[in-house]
């Protein structure tokens, strides 16, 4: 599997065998169906080049910085202009493309709601609530935002309610801020196996119905 170039820094194709069967092992003692899946990002940025514009301009106009220009670059009005209308323009598009700047521009409480919009809508799409049991549940970290979801079908989500997965959520984050997106899925898949063992033991003739395979998005 090709791994896009997002995402190259934190993967490798060793490391998402290892999460494959990280999901088999865990799978082995539940009826549950695990699906990892990571997205490059969930939340709406077109509005961070206007941010990042209003901000370079109160940086250019607080220290002043047209009259220094022409006190010391000797250049026509017009031309200091042009000038720093396109550094103004070069400087929107470089930064507004940086994930910390999109972070930072972005209020944390519309990244969180994105993240889990996407999460459920991610849920659906796949069809993880169309297994036998009912079982399916989505471990989703959106890289972006550096946040994740767990989300359950409806009997898991009577079992073990939101607060059950705190320690596996805090787990993917952790392996998202240090580089070790890899680590972090594994000892989530394992926890998310041993919680759900207690209630949905695996069955005598249980079948895998959904592939164990990272599912990557855009």
């Amino acid at each position: 599997m090709k791994i896009p170039n997002w995402l190259n820094s934190y993967l490798d194709n060793n490391d998402l065998n290892d999460i494959e069967e990280a999901v088999k092992k865990a799978e082995l003692k539940t009826s549950g169906e695990i699906i990892p899946m990571i997205a490059r990002s969930s939340s709406t940025v077109g509005h961070v080049p206007l941010l990042l514009a209003l901000l370079l301009l109160t940086i250019f106009f607080s220290i002043d910085l047209f009259e220094l220009q022409s006190e010391y670059l000797h250049f026509q009005e017009w031309v200091l202009v042009i000038l720093n209308l396109v550094t103004l323009v070069f400087l929107m598009r470089l930064f507004s493309r940086l994930g910390f700047i999109q972070r930072w521009l972005t209020p944390r409480g519309d990244q969180v709601a994105q993240v889990e919009m996407r999460a459920m809508n991610e849920f659906y799409n796949h069809r993880i609530q169309d297994t036998k049991h009912s079982t399916g549940i989505l471990i989703f970290i959106s890289l972006l935002e550096h946040n994740a979801v767990v989300l359950g079908d409806t009997p898991i989500s009577e079992k073990l309610p939101a607060e059950k997965w705190n320690e596996v959520v805090s787990c993917l984050i952790k392996g998202v801020k240090s580089k070790n997106l890899k680590q972090g899925y594994v000892d989530a898949i394992e926890m998310c196996g041993d919680l759900l063992s207690q209630h949905f033991p695996i069955h005598k003739n249980d079948v895998n119905e959904l592939e164990n395979r990272l599912i990557i998005k855009e």
